[in-house]
């Protein structure tokens, strides 16, 4: 964990078992902030409610409200990026090279491998489907497959050092864990995976996706992965 002298007063309104929210606490976690947390309940509607709107009229989360200017500030990706530029931290370096890479991680997340994720989840939790369609499945392997490929030059998704780009994938592969997927076919992975457990907020971040896999599965007729 870094430490951060900076005083930064903000408020987080995320969800315990989200992937990004949980992405974002992992960042704010492993810089070493003091922010306040406020937790939604999206199975309550309560992103929903007036008082929520005024902050996120999209009705969505994570948002993070910054007090010193009153400045709201909305996307995981974009929350995640913010509160590493204002504290200057190692973990989104100002080398142009290096920045580029974690935003190439960053842009893929956002496009392939959290998508994929939202899918699987979506289609239990929002479709109700019993029994899922055999291409959500594939569309994880694939997605494991390319995250293992990226691996192949470096212990982490961005380099040989801890960046945003590993608190971005983190909580979708824990998510993928949970579900039940074995990893074997996919070894650098796992190993990565296992070098992130002694990082700030794994356990918190394990806990969340733990909680909504359990939901999902007692809502499918099936188990979630099929081995």
């Amino acid at each position: 964990m870094q430490c951060i002298n900076k005083k930064f007063t903000a408020t987080l309104y995320c969800n315990v078992h989200g992937v990004p929210s949980q992405m974002v606490l992992l960042t704010i976690r492993n810089i070493g902030l003091d922010i306040e947390l406020r937790y939604i309940d999206l199975f309550k509607g309560e992103q929903n409610t007036p008082n929520f709107l005024k902050i996120n009229p999209l009705h969505q989360i994570p948002v993070l409200h910054v007090a010193e200017d009153n400045y709201v500030v909305t996307e995981s990706r974009a929350i995640m990026l913010y509160l590493a530029n204002v504290t200057k931290s190692s973990f989104y370096p100002i080398e142009l090279k290096k920045r580029s890479m974690i935003d190439s991680r960053l842009f893929y997340d956002a496009t392939t491998a959290y998508p994929a994720v939202k899918q699987f989840v979506h289609q239990i939790l929002r479709v109700g489907v019993k029994r899922l369609p055999n291409e959500v499945r594939e569309n994880i392997e694939i997605v494991l497959s390319t995250l293992d490929s990226m691996l192949i030059n470096s212990d982490w998704f961005a380099g040989d050092e801890l960046t945003l780009a590993d608190f971005a994938f983190l909580p979708s592969v824990e998510s993928i864990k949970c579900w039940g997927a074995d990893f074997k076919n996919y070894p650098r992975l796992n190993k990565w995976y296992e070098r992130c457990k002694p990082l700030p907020g794994f356990q918190e971040n394990h806990e969340g996706a733990k909680k909504l896999a359990d939901k999902l599965a007692k809502m499918i007729d099936e188990p979630l992965w099929k081995v």
